[in-house]
C-alpha cells in the first residue's frame, strides 16, 4: 500500500510541475498544423567555428 501511495504522490508531483514549468504559448501566431510541420525541421544555421578539417577519401 505505501508503494500505491508514493507512485500517486509522484505523479501528481509531476503534473503540478508541468503546469509550472511548461512554457505557456499563447497560439496566436501558430496554429497546431505549422507546429507539427516545424517539429521535425532541422536548423538552418549550423556552427561550423573549430572542430577538425574534413579529409577527401579518395
Amino acid at each position: 500500500m505505501p508503494i500505491v501511495i508514493a507512485v500517486i504522490a509522484i505523479g501528481s508531483g509531476a503534473v503540478v510541475a508541468w503546469f509550472v514549468f511548461a512554457p505557456r504559448t499563447s497560439g496566436a501566431g501558430q496554429d497546431a498544423a505549422s507546429r507539427a510541420r516545424s517539429f521535425f525541421k532541422p536548423p538552418q544555421d549550423y556552427d561550423t567555428s573549430g572542430g577538425q578539417q574534413m579529409k577527401p577519401r579518395w
